[in-house]
């Protein structure tokens, strides 16, 4: 078997300690160059790539943009900046967004399915959401080989669930078992031959009818800058949805293939239906908050107004009448917000204690 000597791994809450473990089980003379990407907060230095080089044999570094692809090597992403593969070299860029992330998963695994096809070898770990799921199935796509943790063994669930749901990978394993699946698969057999780096054969399309083939709908949830070229709204690939971007507030294009549904902007900023659901929530509490700020302080000055400018009894108390509304409307509008969190709360201790692992092949 030819060898999968390119290994993109992907991984959000839960999944550092799952990480720290597959670098432990990897040999010093790995013939495989190891991409990692974890969610991490923009604001402040990660030590991810120090405490890797400390948990293992090889060197884990953050790599700079356009740096040469080395064997033996463990690539980590940088806060706030995507890593992804261009060209056969490593970029580090500052992208838009995609699921809410940067770095993310989706764009990596992506990228480097694209460039080098079956040599992939592309993993999800521990995480919330459903970012990487995307990604992991333009990985199988190109014929690489795709792992996920086991759901039972991750501290979080949702991304591995949704990448099992979504992409039926090849491997669903405990953590104890990733780390030999990779050596196995970057380890060539005997006669095997080097498979070259695989170019991206999918066609592009300018149009967004209805009537769009299967392989242009791929080559769109493949390309992150697909839509960057369109000069009108019924242009690009997908279908423009009823949807504005939360980040930008551009039209979002619908792209679906098999059980993968995402959105994408003209910007590129990139969303699955769940992380576009998180974005439209936040965007609904920020405006009903809004709406409460100015019905306060449409109150607050009335009430200033009425009480301490001397206008007619009739006007006054007419202006206190409104003042008392605009506050009570304010007040229930709080109420609404708070009583929303309440019933998401108990929604999810509900599901917590009805969670049920989906049907999954394992190794």
């Amino acid at each position: 078997m030819p060898p999968r000597d390119i290994v993109a791994i992907g991984g959000s809450a839960g999944s550092i300690e799952v990480l720290k473990a597959i670098v432990r089980g990897l040999p010093s003379d790995l013939p495989a160059s190891i991409f990692v990407v974890i969610h991490v907060s923009p604001d402040s230095p990660s030590m991810l790539a120090r405490m890797l080089s400390n948990s293992g044999p090889l060197s884990a570094r953050n790599p700079l943009d356009q740096e040469q692809i080395r064997p033996g090597r463990i690539y980590v992403s940088r806060p706030d900046h995507h890593l992804t593969i261009e060209g056969g070299r490593i970029r580090v860029l500052r992208g838009p967004r995609e699921n809410r992330h940067r770095p993310a998963i989706d764009a990596l695994l992506r990228t480097a399915a694209r460039e080098y096809g079956r040599r992939v070898v592309g993993v999800v770990l521990s995480g919330l959401q459903d970012d990487g799921s995307a990604g992991l199935y333009a990985v199988k796509q190109r014929g690489g080989i795709t792992i996920v943790q086991d759901p039972q063994d991750a501290e979080w669930k949702d991304m591995p669930n949704h990448a099992i749901e979504y992409v039926h990978p090849d491997y669903v394993v405990p953590a104890s078992g990733i780390a030999p699946l990779i050596v196995e698969f970057a380890t060539p057999s005997e006669g095997a031959i080097a498979m070259p780096k695989k170019k991206n054969s999918m066609p592009r399309t300018s149009n967004g009818n209805d009537n769009k083939s299967k392989a242009s709908l791929k080559a769109a949830l493949d390309q992150p800058d697909v839509n960057e070229d369109v000069a009108y709204p019924d242009e690009g690939e997908g279908r423009p949805s009823v949807f504005a971007c939360p980040e930008c507030h551009g039209v979002l294009w619908e792209l679906k293939d098999d059980k993968i549904v995402r959105f994408r902007c003209r910007v590129g900023h990139s969303y699955g239906t769940e992380s576009l659901n998180q974005e439209l929530s936040a965007a609904s509490e920020a405006a009903m908050w809004a709406a409460v700020r100015a019905l306060e302080e449409k109150a607050a000055l009335q009430r200033r107004v009425a009480e301490g400018m001397g206008l007619l009894r009739s006007v006054s108390s007419r202006m206190l009448d409104q003042s008392t509304a605009d506050a009570a409307n304010a007040r229930l509008i709080r109420d609404m917000i708070f009583r929303h969190d309440a019933e998401l709360e108990l929604e999810g201790i509900h599901s917590e204690k009805n969670l049920e692992s989906p049907e999954r092949k394992t190794a």
